[in-house]
């Protein structure tokens, strides 16, 4: 098994996202133009209760494997690293069981949580992919604390590959077996509707269960590679260094071990999710009783299709399946290089080297800065041009979602420089930190969105500020935390200074070259065209003023492309 460093490993699992944020488009964007906002309420819905279960199971055993395998591997405990292998694979398996179990109790948790009988289908198709995603999040960690990136990278890459065809696959498929059994018998599934469009809408829970299924399948096939792959490929562990290290702790104190810290890192992810939450159980009600307020402010959003019953599960599906889809895509490419310096931040731990702690801390900085600062720029100012490019067709969801895709460009700047901070906590051994930073964030979004989004000159938007206003509360205490805890003194100018003037030069190269484009273009030059040559120009310009103004760009391709590898930036 081949181990690599913190810039390789960052870059193959830079390469994995960037590859499966592709697929995921182009996955999510036929998606939620066949659902539509009303159909994407119910698939966010689904896993607006699926995310919180999922977090409590599966999300923190990637770090806790990874942080343990590499502290074991570090101190020569090999027989005892594959130890905790096992004894992980058996009690998680367990946990995730139940946790599938109950989500299957559908019925109840679609009337009584989501308030919508009809995610009952979405939710019973997305309960078996907790157990696939446990067995996976094993196999994934202990190769990530082995150093080697390359397991997780391929099976996510796997795993979205068949998400793509499989969840387009069965949604269209039903989608055009719904429509055949309603020619033919004025029927779906046993229930008479008296036109095609209130047909239509009867389908959408359906169609939306059928993309679910295709992601548990897709789940399941990539669990079974990654199984494959570790039987065939090993971990470089030799039966000399398992005659080395014979002592193992006893299986009762490993599960307590694996639950200790898994648990911290699990309250973490489940408080991260709160934001859907949140929106989830705010949006409806607060959109309710701005319609209440002031009923002709969404008067340009009603047509034959869509009702003022409809208006409140539309709006909260446009704004999390077009401006939430885009606002997710930079935190979690930044999310890698946590995960990528988590086993050798935890081998420097195990060693007490602060000085290895320090610089590696550092280049993480450096590098998310470099990748967050001019993205959430790009989102903000293009949040029109991006709409239209990704979601073209969908007219009335982009109209609801311009303004909050806007704010959300400036807090993805934000939460992309945060989360990668609280993989450092965790590993620091501090994840109670995170924890209180994340939960006094949280109930900041809660009650600005009680305030805001009741208003109906703002509305949905207010959604959007409160995810601001936490966003800059908890980046500005995580990034303070990691500092504090490790004696690092950031170097404000690399990380912040120059990446931001670089961002803004970009901004304002691609609005310009945007506006430019578009008022010739009576040319008739295809919008997106014109979008993706914007972004080109605005990229260009940011990476120029970048290589003039920072030195740790060059250093960085120098050490992933050199073969001598001279320089450790």
């Amino acid at each position: 098994m081949k181990r690599q460093g913190f810039i390789k490993g960052s870059a193959i699992l830079l390469a994995m996202v960037l590859i499966t944020k592709i697929l995921g488009l182009l996955y999510k964007i036929p998606l939620t133009n066949l659902l539509g906002g009303t159909g994407m309420g119910y698939f966010a819905s689904a896993f607006s209760v699926f995310t919180p279960v999922f977090a409590i199971v599966v999300s923190g055993i990637p770090s806790t494997m990874a942080r343990l395998t590499a502290e074991n591997y570090a101190l020569e405990r090999f027989s005892n690293m594959r130890h905790t292998k096992r004894t992980a694979f058996f009690l998680f398996t367990i946990i995730s069981a139940a946790a599938a179990v109950m989500i299957l109790t559908s019925d109840f948790l679609s009337r009584n949580v989501v308030g919508e009988p009809s995610t009952k289908y979405a939710l019973m198709c997305v309960a078996p992919s907790i157990i696939f995603c446990t067995i996976m999040s094993v196999e994934r960690g202990y190769c990530e604390g082995l150093q080697n990136m390359i397991p997780t990278a391929v099976s996510e890459v796997i795993e979205t590959l068949f998400k793509l065809i499989l969840g387009l696959g069965f949604a269209y498929g039903l989608m055009y077996h719904i429509s055949d059994m309603y020619d033919k018998t004025g029927m779906i599934f046993g229930t008479a509707y008296e036109n095609s469009r209130q047909a239509a809408s009867a389908a959408l829970p359906f169609i939306a269960a059928a993309a679910i299924l295709g992601s548990s399948i897709a789940s399941a096939i990539a669990c079974l590679y990654i199984l494959i792959s570790g039987k065939i490929k090993g971990d470089s562990v030799t039966k000399q260094m398992l005659q080395r290290d014979t002592i193992t702790d006893p299986t009762g104190t490993t599960a307590k071990k694996l639950v200790v810290c898994c648990l911290p890192i699990a309250l973490i992810s489940v408080i991260m999710t709160f934001a859907n939450m949140i929106d989830m159980l705010t949006v409806n009600p607060c959109i309710k009783t701005a319609m209440k307020a002031s009923p002709h402010t969404f008067d340009s959003l009603l047509s034959d299709k869509l009702t003022t019953d409809m208006l409140p599960n539309f709006i909260y599906g446009s704004y999390i399946g077009l401006a939430v889809t885009v606002f997710g895509l930079v935190p979690t490419i930044t999310a890698m290089f946590g995960k990528s310096i988590l086993p050798s931040l935890a081998e420097s731990c195990a060693k007490n080297d602060k000085k290895a702690m320090q610089s590696g801390l550092t280049k993480m900085l450096i590098v998310t800065s470099i990748i967050a600062i001019p993205a959430g720029m790009g989102i903000a100012v293009l949040s029109e041009p991006i709409l239209r490019f990704l979601f073209g067709g969908r007219e009335t969801e982009i109209q609801v979602c311009i303004m909050p895709m806007s704010i959300l460009g400036i807090a993805v700047i934000f939460l992309a420089i945060a989360t990668p901070c609280f993989a450092i906590l965790q590993t620091l051994g501090k994840p109670h930190k995170a924890i209180i930073i994340m939960l006094t964030g949280g109930i900041i979004k809660l009650f600005l969105n009680i305030i805001l989004i009741r208003q109906p000159i703002i509305n949905i938007s207010g959604a959007a500020i409160s995810t601001l206003v936490s966003e800059v509360f908890i980046c500005a205490l995580s990034v303070r935390s990691v500092c504090k805890m490790t004696d690092l003194k950031p170097k404000v100018s690399e990380i912040f200074v120059k990446p931001t003037y670089a961002a803004i030069m970009c901004s304002v190269t691609a609005v310009l070259s945007h506006e430019t484009l578009t008022k010739i273009a009576n040319l008739q030059i295809n919008h997106r065209f014109v979008t993706l040559f914007s972004i080109g120009i605005g990229s260009t310009m940011y990476f120029f003023c970048l290589y003039l103004l920072c030195e740790t760009p060059k250093n960085i391709v120098n050490y992933i492309f050199s073969k001598k590898n001279p320089q450790n930036p």
